[in-house]
């Protein structure tokens, strides 16, 4: 049996998280929201979402009380609060995307919400899982480096990585 998800944000994050999901996983999108009609149609053509379970915004398809086993929540990064808290609401565990929330207060109003509802928040932070960190901690772990006391991390994307959101 696989895992049924709805998808709330189908843009780039939304679309690589359901293509992992879908071909490593074997998960089923039953239901899209998105107020962009390209990116939501993409969603239905590709998982065949079926056209009356593909939405213009979260509060359409949190109506409908909880209809898969977990909610994926990718929109812009400010927007990530309240569809969590109304899909905690609902039952649902979340895969949230990074960052959780602006504002500490956020993160803790979601926190909050997720244990007294007695569901899971998973925070996507996928650069932790790559093959290369992965790597890079095996090295640190043989200790073939000496004792590393300190590390320093840049992450050199550009100001365009900023500005999608």
């Amino acid at each position: 049996m696989s895992l049924k998800y709805i998808l709330i944000g189908a843009g780039l994050r939304g679309q690589a998280y359901s293509k992992a999901a879908f071909e490593d996983h074997g998960c089923q999108i039953v239901a899209v929201a998105d107020p962009n009609e390209k990116v939501r149609n993409y969603i239905r053509d590709t998982y065949h979402v079926p056209e009356e379970m593909c939405f213009h915004s979260y509060e359409q398809v949190l109506k409908l009380g909880k209809i898969a086993d977990f909610a994926m929540i990718c929109t812009q990064d400010k927007m990530h609060v309240a569809p969590a808290l109304m899909a905690i609401e609902q039952g649902y565990d979340l895969l949230l995307e990074k960052p959780a929330a602006p504002t500490p207060e956020e993160c803790m109003q979601i926190c909050k919400a997720a244990e007294e509802k007695g569901v899971r928040v998973l925070i996507c932070h996928v650069l932790r899982y790559t093959s290369f960190y992965s790597k890079l901690k095996e090295i640190i772990d043989s200790g073939k480096l000496g004792k590393v006391v300190a590390i320093k991390h840049a992450e050199n994307i550009g100001n365009f990585h900023m500005a999608h959101s």
